[in-house]
């Protein structure tokens, strides 16, 4: 039988439809009883039912993350769940196409990771001169 903590780190995942490390450190600092407060405010701001449906709302945190410098770890969790929601990973590349300066370069690399690993990193030299 799986303890609290195992039942409410995949209540996490099964809400969100992600989890990152932030939940375990939530749990682990704070207990189950942190990671339970932490849940039900998602579930009240994030997740209840709004004008903007799954995929809008993610695509437009998708893109306010990439836009203020946010890790490529948790913007890929958001293309994850756009990709979920119904985004195709050509729109999410053109929600990205939104961001300017190298805020979009990092956006598009976590868009790289995510949808086209098979290509080479953006985030390398290809040749000096």
């Amino acid at each position: 039988m799986a303890s609290e903590l195992e039942q409410e780190l995949e209540r996490t995942t099964a809400m969100r439809g992600f989890r990152y490390g932030m939940h375990e450190f939530v749990a682990g600092v704070g207990g189950v009883e942190a990671l339970k407060r932490h849940n039900e405010q998602v579930e009240a701001v994030y997740l209840r039912e709004s004008l903007l449906d799954r995929k809008t709302k993610e695509l437009v945190l998708m893109v306010a993350q990439c836009a203020s410098g946010g890790p490529g770890t948790l913007l890929q969790c958001h293309m994850h769940a756009a990709h979920k929601a119904g985004a195709s990973p050509e729109e999410i590349l053109e929600a990205l196409d939104r961001v300017g300066g190298i805020q979009r370069t990092f956006g598009l690399e976590a868009w790289r990771a995510t949808f086209r690993p098979d290509i080479p990193t953006i985030l390398r030299v290809a040749e000096l001169r």
